[in-house]
């Protein structure tokens, strides 16, 4: 037996194989670390080429129609809930500690110390919250967008997108408050995967030749829930907004540059990324 496709997610490797099957062209699909795979006898691997390429191109806006999914299913769903329960428990430890303000004070993004060079607060401030009501908006958008982004982009890599639209909807958002302003809480990281999701859908869009008007309704679509859930009276409208604004810079680099989820090993090393960066930034701000 050859290999003839590699990288498939599991619908990629149920169609193609039964493409092949069609053509009486015998088969199998093997998972591997990195997605699946399909083999076919030596002797029909030209065969079935040209039997999948000539389906690609009699369908080619079903060959198209939506972004390139991880193969990561089971693990981006869990990941949702793991990360929300992480939240849950910091705000616990923090609420119920003999000084919570304290916490608010060395960890959030206070715009001034951010710009003095206490980068690590555009991080630390992601994982604190004001109250139980801010805590539970923020795990519901973590686990519904943030599931999403890891459902295309894979656990390891959209968490890591994720965490970088926070922290850097942080950033930005200090350099235009410059002094006395401080922000805390997941949501700038929540609107950064509502970013990401839109640039990924208008970049395929473009792709696919949906036309602009998919492209518009994509980021309408984003900007609408921007109006709705991040402009309250409580919200921070900049973190929001900037957060938002990252996530369609790192969305349509992914969408123009990226043509395959990441595998396996790649996405467990974005993910140690996410985490070590994490870590250190709490370890950073508790160093005297």
């Amino acid at each position: 037996m050859i290999t003839i496709f590699h990288h498939l997610d599991r619908e990629q490797a149920d169609l193609f194989s039964l493409v092949l099957q069609s053509a009486g062209i015998g088969n199998r699909v093997v998972r591997s670390s990195e997605g699946f795979l399909i083999q076919v006898p030596d002797e029909s691997a030209g065969p079935a080429r040209d039997a999948v390429l000539r389906y690609q191109r009699e369908n080619p806006a079903l060959d198209e129609k939506a972004p390139p999914r991880s193969s990561f299913s089971a693990s981006r769903h869990l990941s949702g809930a793991a990360v929300a329960l992480l939240l849950l428990c910091i705000h616990l430890a923090v609420s119920t500690s003999a000084a919570p303000q304290d916490y608010l004070i060395v960890f959030g993004a206070d715009a001034r110390p951010i710009l003095n060079g206490e980068l690590f607060r555009c991080v630390t401030a992601l994982l604190l919250h004001a109250d139980a009501a801010h805590l539970a908006g923020n795990m519901a958008g973590i686990v519904v967008f943030g599931t999403a982004v890891c459902g295309i982009a894979g656990p390891g890599l959209g968490w890591l997108a994720i965490l970088g639209c926070g922290a850097l909807g942080n950033f930005l958002n200090a350099v235009v408050h410059e002094t006395g302003h401080l922000s805390v809480g997941a949501s700038t990281a929540v609107f950064g995967a509502v970013g990401l999701l839109c640039a990924l859908q208008a970049v395929y869009a473009v792709r696919t030749g949906r036309g602009w008007r998919q492209v518009l309704l994509a980021l309408g679509g984003g900007l609408g829930l921007l109006a709705f859930l991040g402009t309250g009276i409580r919200s921070d409208i900049g973190a929001h907004l900037f957060g938002f604004l990252a996530g369609i810079l790192m969305g349509g680099a992914y969408g123009l540059w990226v043509q395959r989820p990441l595998g396996r090993y790649a996405q467990v090393l974005c993910g140690a990324i996410a985490v070590f960066a994490t870590l250190w930034s709490w370890l950073r701000g508790a160093m005297p």
